[in-house]
């Protein structure tokens, strides 16, 4: 009896050890490590165990269509808590900037026309299908911007117009993303088109009217080095009017982050409007922001520019051996420290055109402290710009808020110069003032 007790304890125990074992088995292979390699299709590891998504899990990531894995999450809001892995590289490098999404440019938009073209790409004019409103799309070539060793500039630029994009002169950006080829950004129309159309079109301008341009211009700058951004890139081509004709700064390509106080030595901008510490390689500020928004100035007042703080060597005057204007390495830089080195001929930079003596005190003393070669002494902010006689008696608060419309100052001034015609001949030309495209 105790032998045949002792057998039947020993069977269960051996029943149930086998039983355990083989449990414990089925459950480690079941979490194998090769199991779970074979596996690696891009998922998080909770796919791998799901019932409901067994095929997903399995199908390698290659063959899944991003628009596909988008509709998916869709109609299962489990899907969306799975995660995408490995992201390409081409796409890893412009993120967080940039979201992956699906090709929104053939699904919501309708392209009307080319409006602009830049170094990386072209700026479309576009109509979103489901809001019918006009806005600007910007297509930039991730290969183009590779090859030139840019990414971080453009992600850079995405940056600064997301978070400086509210005020109220400076074109917002609505949204971007990115596709395996390109990066988008949609950005507000402005259909006014580029200031330096007006300029083109009109040559000078009433005075009346540089005084609304230029405090809306200096009210941006400020706003934005008081943000931390250094501009670099001011002429008219970067500032584009709206439909009042209120100025809308755009292109943040060659901005910076840059503290009040902090000094950077980039080389960058256009000829025509930098500053001469930039050409000459030293450690600049904000100010030389102002220096091109005296440029500016003097255009709108003269229709010329003042001497610009690079100008070509006497030896290369030749049209065969004329240096590129977009290469400042093959031009000489004229500073305080080499121009008792040049011929009397040559004129300081920031010197006033001869049509500028025409001008009032008032203007003339504007331009000289903006084109001042000197950043030290350079008037460098809105409080100095307030405080001068060209703006004695003038309102800025009005200006901020927007409730000067510059497109009305224009007609009227426009209207005290015109020759006696038929009312027929004024629609038609102010038909065609309304019409300034980007051009």
């Amino acid at each position: 009896m105790g032998n045949s007790h002792n057998k039947s304890n020993n069977y269960r125990n051996f029943k149930q050890s086998t039983t355990s074992e083989r449990d414990r088995q089925s459950y480690n292979s079941q979490f194998s490590l090769s199991h779970f390699v074979g596996n690696l299709s891009g998922r998080s590891f909770q796919s791998v165990t799901s019932n409901q998504s067994v095929y997903s899990a399995s199908r390698p990531w290659s063959r899944v269509s991003r628009r596909g894995w988008n509709e998916a999450t869709l109609r299962n809001p489990l899907e969306a808590s799975k995660t995408a892995w490995p992201v390409a590289h081409k796409e890893s490098i412009f993120l967080p900037e940039f979201p992956i999404t699906t090709d929104l440019l053939q699904q919501d938009f309708h392209i009307e026309e080319t409006i602009a073209k830049g170094a990386f790409g072209q700026v479309y004019k576009v109509k979103k299908v489901s809001e019918d409103k006009e806005y600007a799309l910007k297509v930039l070539s991730k290969a183009q911007i590779v090859n030139q060793n840019a990414i971080r500039q453009v992600k850079e630029e995405a940056r600064i117009q997301t978070a400086c994009g509210h005020h109220s002169f400076i074109a917002g950006a609505v949204s971007r993303w990115q596709t395996k080829k390109r990066l988008y950004i949609v950005s507000e129309y402005i259909p006014g088109g580029e200031l330096l159309s007006l300029l083109d079109k009109y040559g000078k301008l009433p005075e009346e009217l540089v005084k609304i341009f230029v405090a809306e211009i200096a009210i941006a700058l400020d706003f934005l080095h008081n943000a931390g951004v250094i501009y670099r890139d001011l002429k008219p081509e970067n500032i584009l009017l709206d439909s009042d004709y209120h100025i809308q700064l755009v292109d943040f390509g060659l901005s910076k982050w840059l503290s009040i106080g902090s000094r950077t030595s980039t080389l960058c901008g256009t000829l025509k409007y930098m500053a001469p510490e930039v050409l000459s390689r030293e450690p600049y500020g904000h100010a030389v922001d102002w220096w091109s928004l005296g440029v500016i100035v003097c255009r709108m007042l003269t229709n010329e520019y003042p001497t610009p703080a690079v100008v070509r060597r006497a030896t290369e005057f030749d049209a065969e051996n004329e240096p590129k204007e977009n290469n400042p390495e093959e031009s000489l830089i004229i500073t305080k420290n080499n121009l008792e080195k040049q011929s009397p001929q040559c004129r300081p930079p920031g010197t006033l055109p001869e049509s500028a003596a025409i001008l009032t005190n008032a203007s003339r003393g504007l331009l000289l402290r903006l084109l001042e070669t000197d950043p030290r002494v350079r008037m460098r902010n809105l409080r100095q710009l307030q405080q001068s006689a060209f703006y004695m008696g003038f309102n800025f608060e009005h200006v901020k808020a927007r409730k000067v419309p510059p497109k009305s100052i224009f007609k009227r001034h426009l209207l005290d110069e015109l020759p006696e015609t038929s009312g027929e001949n004024v629609k038609e030309m102010f038909a065609s003032f309304d019409q300034v495209k980007i051009v």
